[in-house]
């Protein structure tokens, strides 16, 4: 059976679906799946199928997939693994197009699951019937209103897609980055691989529309040769983050046991990576950050950077951290400190980094940061602590409310709008600057905010960014400037003979 971009089209976008093993009794997989299907607004016909119920969820539930008076594109199947095949058997008299498997007990669990699966994908195949999974926690399609996994996430629409060997590693990363502003293209649960596998995601997320950068969790690369020539292709055109699992000994031994992934390519894995243009990670968090950086601003096309910094430690750090990661910090002309100087006391450093010195002037972080970032001699700019301000601000006011209550009320609230609004302020600005001289401006809030890493600024393709160290805004640099330097200096793939 062929499995093509179009066939994997057709799974994110189903004009209608089932879902059997449907159910209300709260913490079953029937139950996690229907009832986010329906509270996510999918709005097309949904049968659930019971043969005990008669509505869930406000739907009218259907005996068998049989009984359904119209097709079915997509089947979710939640059932015990003892009753699988029976379920199969009816979606192939049905005619149903795609099945995510959800049910566990397959080729994770020995020679027994693996010969059940076996069976699985041979009835299938014969049916014309694509298979995700088993042992899969589902998938989410914003761009079709379809959140169909067991945690309840319903991340907004964007250009990241996600795609995991593990579902809840997979369902973590999207809440995170639910949580941080970060919009996505797609996430799939891809679990034990028995017919669809990673690889058919990726060509399928190469050319689709909405995705513009791609994560990675993979526990078995399976034919790494094939998956190393496929990176290099798309990476071309759009970048390739990956966590690989199972790096270890005792990683890959869990890896195993988890979706009955072997891993064992590790030796020369990294080579081939860095030959396919991949970006590799260690950690989960970090995806998010560098997700947050290639959907969030432009590239820049050089190392040399510009620091703003509201206090002059954070400056010192940030400056270590950028030498140490091979960029440069320019020297200031004379026209530009003066220009800054305008708005700074007589003291501050007038070298790059940009001390502030504490400054209360609104004027002043904005006027800095324009007038680095549209020198030839800049290609990037970090402003620290300007962005994050509004968390201290808002602990002093609790602070002079509980100890002083001469202090008016109204002077507080003033304060604490004005706070608000300024950040605001200073994000859209952000932004305006980026799409006028096209180069990445990064923020650092130096502290947690509700209101995530990424700031969308209606109408514009470019989004405010503000990680909360300046290790995490380095990083991300780094990641752009070194996925922009290989796209347009590109190495032929050397040949890999231990893949």
């Amino acid at each position: 059976m062929e499995i093509t971009p179009e066939r994997i089209r057709q799974l994110l976008f189903p004009k209608s679906l089932a879902v059997i093993g449907a159910t209300n009794y709260f913490g079953k997989w029937g139950q996690f799946i229907t009832s986010n299907i329906v509270a996510g607004g999918f709005d097309g016909p949904i049968y659930p199928i019971n043969p005990r119920a008669d509505r869930l969820f406000g739907v009218k539930c259907y005996k068998s997939i049989l009984d359904v008076p119209a097709d079915v594109d997509l089947a979710f199947v939640t059932i015990p693994v003892q009753k699988v095949m029976d379920v199969l058997l009816e979606c192939g008299q049905k005619g149903v197009n795609s099945i995510v498997m959800i049910t566990s007990g397959f080729g994770e669990t020995g020679e027994e699951g693996k010969r059940l699966q076996r069976m699985v994908v041979e009835y299938c195949s014969s049916k014309g019937i694509l298979l995700v999974g088993p042992n899969t926690m589902g998938i989410i399609s914003p761009y079709r209103g379809l959140f169909a996994t067991g945690p309840h996430t319903r991340p907004k629409k964007g250009a990241v897609a996600f795609v995991s060997q593990s579902g809840n590693l997979g369902n973590q990363l999207v809440f995170w980055a639910t949580q941080q502003g970060i919009g996505i293209s797609m996430f799939v649960g891809s679990g034990n691989e028995a017919m669809v596998n990673y690889r058919h995601f990726l060509e399928y997320l190469e050319m689709d529309p909405h995705t513009e950068i791609i994560v990675l969790y993979i526990e078995e690369l399976g034919k790494a040769r094939a998956f190393v020539e496929l990176a290099q292709r798309i990476t071309e055109k759009k970048p390739i983050l990956l966590l690989k699992g199972g790096r270890t000994a005792s990683g890959g031994k869990t890896a195993l046991t988890h979706t009955g992934a072997l891993a064992g390519e590790n030796k020369v894995l990294g080579k081939a990576m860095k030959q396919a243009g991949v970006i590799m990670v260690n950690i989960p968090t970090e995806l998010l950050e560098l997700s947050a950086a290639f959907s969030s601003v432009p590239f820049p096309k050089g190392n040399k950077v510009g620091v703003v910094t509201l206090g002059g430690g954070w400056g010192v750090v940030t400056s270590d951290l950028l030498e140490e990661m091979g960029f440069v910090l320019p020297e200031l002309p004379k026209e530009v400190v003066d220009k800054i100087g305008k708005y700074l006391p007589p003291f501050w450093s007038k070298i790059n980094p940009v001390d502030l010195v504490g400054t209360r002037d609104p004027d002043a972080p904005l006027v800095a940061v324009e007038e680095l970032v549209k020198l030839e001699e800049i290609d990037a700019v970090i402003v620290l602590g300007i962005v994050g301000r509004k968390e201290v601000v808002d602990l002093l006011l609790k602070s002079m409310r509980e100890v002083d209550p001469d202090t008016p009320p109204e002077f507080l609230k003033r304060v604490e709008d004005f706070s608000g609004e300024y950040e605001e302020h200073f994000a859209r600005k952000m932004v305006e600057f980026m799409e006028v001289y096209q180069k990445p401006i990064i923020g650092v809030s130096l502290t947690t905010s509700v209101s995530g890493m990424v700031r969308e600024v209606p109408g514009s393709k470019y989004k405010a960014l503000f990680y909360q160290s300046p290790e995490q805004a380095v990083r991300g640099l780094r990641a752009i400037l070194q996925y922009e330097m290989r796209r347009n200096h590109r190495m032929p793939l050397s040949p890999i003979s231990d893949l």
